[in-house]
């Protein structure tokens, strides 16, 4: 058990590191290479998804970097917030219980509940703060965000017809975070 646990993490860890590269280092299509059928009302199954609150405590793991955070640092970051509450706020998926989506060929449109709707489209934009490259890799649709000292990816994958995972791994505040949800379809 523990040596899939490890080999898990590792290819977790060299997942992470190709793609939080930075936004302008994805490499994303404006299609995806086969049909993904996204559309439709998901339903989040806490059963088979991360624990988003204990995960983005911000202190939930002290030294995720492998070192502490020095004092003037540390209080530079509670100067401006958390940068892990911030992203819990900003990138609604964390905390809806259910997702609308419908998806275009250039775009895909999320209705979150709890939340508000977001529409992304494939390629890079301003949104607010945030600078967003949205695109697919292979069948699976990609959202970089990023914005001062704060990345976040999403990345939406289906598994079946019925079954769709997402990732959502986030570096703020000197930590890195991976929260993965797990959604079965209504519709």
């Amino acid at each position: 058990m523990r040596m899939v646990l490890v080999k898990r993490h590792w290819l977790a860890v060299a997942a992470m590191v190709g793609c939080m590269a930075g936004c302008s280092g994805l490499q994303l299509e404006l299609a995806p290479s086969r049909t993904v059928a996204l559309s439709g009302i998901w339903v989040v199954d806490s059963a088979a998804s991360d624990d988003v609150d204990s995960a983005l405590r911000p202190d939930a793991r002290r030294g995720d970097a492998g070192k502490r955070l020095s004092t003037e640092a540390e209080i530079r970051r509670i100067r401006l917030g958390s940068g892990l509450a911030f992203v819990a706020q900003d990138i609604q998926v964390l905390q809806a219980q259910r997702l609308e989506i419908e998806l275009a060929p250039d775009s895909m449109g999320v209705q979150h509940f709890p939340g508000v709707y977001r529409d992304v489209s494939w390629g890079i934009k301003e949104r607010g703060i945030w600078q967003v490259h949205a695109g697919w890799q292979q069948d699976v649709l990609v959202i970089a965000s990023q914005t001062k000292g704060i990345e976040v990816l999403e990345r939406y994958q289906l598994r079946g017809a019925d079954r769709l995972f997402v990732s959502v791994d986030i570096r703020a505040d000197g930590n890195h975070r991976l929260v993965n949800l797990a959604l079965r379809r209504l519709q």
